[in-house]
Order: structure tokens, then sequence, then C-alpha cells
């Protein structure tokens, strides 16, 4: 699909969310519309949305769970810790939930759970509050809830994890993270793309880190190329700050935000730990 086609069926998904909102504000037309103006990188309005929502449906997991993640966007990590963990606590004992996506979501991405995407996103508040006993107990948690076949949700929680426990300083635990993740995964074998399977190839030592510094698309069928970059790189700087390589990581981190994917969540996390090496 073209560029031009994707940003028509963009504006035209948009066009009908809206609508279809305005028509009749339920909880699923109230997600979702919440959802798409998210995907479009308008995260104030969506939060605005979410929170509209949750006037009328105070006790939603779904719209806490998407407001905690819109929080986590614009920096406002506790409060959107509170929301996800409070989203939790509403699907504690719930069947696996898949997420809609909706028919109008114009680029393939995989179904996951709510549980899943909370767990994931509760984690990455506490990764981002470093409160790093949280975090790994969440990540373990968004483990259960991942598919076998999911290999994007099996790298990007396995991922994650190993990154917390290095920052925590047990290496033990994160090298066995590593070996639970399968040998000889092709790029096809995922639907966003291999980011995080060369994340952590890099850690395993197949890849060097420099492999990770130069992306192109290739495979990868949602981000563009600094978005790439961001995940790929945040990786990267993240690995040479904890093997005591500061310099290489400041300028790695650096480098990221130089880029115009400010969402992303490497983006967000190279941030923090600039922001960090800066005040000593």
């Amino acid at each position: 699909m073209s560029e031009d086609s994707i940003r028509d069926r963009s504006r035209r998904s948009l066009e009908r969310a809206q609508a279809r909102y305005e028509a009749d504000p339920s909880l699923a037309a109230t997600v979702w519309y919440g959802r798409v103006l998210g995907f479009r990188y308008r995260i104030e309005e969506a939060i605005a949305v979410f929170s509209e929502g949750l006037e009328r449906f105070p006790d939603s997991f779904e719209l806490l769970r998407q407001r905690g993640h819109r929080y986590l966007s614009t920096r406002r990590f506790a409060e959107g810790k509170a929301d996800l963990a409070r989203a939790a606590d509403l699907i504690e004992g719930m069947a696996e939930w898949i997420e809609p996506d909706g028919q109008d979501n114009e680029l393939p991405v995989p179904p996951t759970s709510i549980q899943f995407n909370t767990w994931y996103h509760l984690a990455l508040a506490h990764y981002l509050l470093r409160e790093w006993d949280e975090a790994e107990a969440a990540y373990r948690q968004c483990i259960k809830w991942v598919r076998e076949d999911d290999y994007d949700g099996l790298t990007a929680c396995h991922d994650w994890l190993y990154m917390t426990l290095r920052r925590k300083g047990d290496e033990a635990a994160a090298e066995a993270v590593l070996s639970a993740i399968a040998d000889g995964l092709a790029d096809e074998a995922f639907v966003e793309g291999p980011s995080y399977y060369r994340r952590l190839r890099m850690y395993r030592g197949e890849l060097a880190p420099e492999d990770l510094l130069s992306p192109d698309k290739g495979s990868q069928v949602i981000h563009d190329v600094e978005t790439i970059y961001a995940t790929q790189g945040y990786g990267v700087g993240n690995w040479y700050l904890y093997n005591g390589e500061t310099d290489h990581a400041r300028a790695v981190f650096e480098q990221i935000l130089q880029g115009r994917s400010r969402f992303a969540f490497g983006y967000i996390a190279a941030e923090l730990d600039l922001r960090e090496m800066a005040e000593g």
C-alpha cells in the first residue's frame, strides 16, 4: 500500500470513528475514537476522549488501559501507572480478552489481549519510574499472556525484561531471559517487525551494536526508519550504559533524540536517560 493510500485511508477511518462517536458515544465508540486519534499521534485529544469516557464509564478497564498508555506518551508516568494499575486490578481473574482493532485499522497489527497490553504498559511505567522490582514482576505477568506464536509480543516483553534485570544488576536472571528466545527466526515471523529480536540477538553476541544503528525499513510494515532507529538504538544505548561505556550510550541516545519519533518508547526512555546522565 502506498503512503498516499495509507494517508487517505487514515483520514477516512478517523472521520468514520469521529462520526460514530458523535452519533452515539458508547463505550466501544469512545475507545475506538480515542485509539484512532492516538494512532495519528493526536495524543492530547485521545486522552481527552478517554477522560470524557471515564466520566461515563468509570470502571472501564479498556479506557483506563488506553489512557494509561497515552499518559506514558506524554511523559506523565505516575498518572499512567495509576490508570494501568487500576486496569490490572479490574481484569484480575478475567478470561483472555482480545482487544478489537476494528476494521478501519489501516496497518496490520498482531491481535493482543487486554491482559498483555495492560501488563506491558504498566511494566513500562514502572521502568520509566525506575521501579525495577515492580517492572520485573509486571513484565513476567505480561509474558504469561503472550501467545506462543506471537513473536512480536514475546520478543518485546523479553527484551524489556532483560533490560530491567540488567538495570537491577541481576545478570544471571538476564542471561536466563535470553535463553528463552528461539534461534533462527525469520523476519517474516513478525507482524510489526524484528527490531526487538535484533536487540536480543545483539545481547547474545550474534549481532554487533553497529548492525542495529544503520536500520533499513526492510520487512518492518508499521514503523518508519526513525522509529526503528529509536527502538533498536535504545537497546544499543542501554547495552552500552550498563556495560560501562557511558560516552557511547550518550551518543546513541542523543542520536535518537535527533529524530522525530518522540512518542516511541525508545525515544521516551532515551530522553529520560539523557536527563539523568546530565543531572549526574
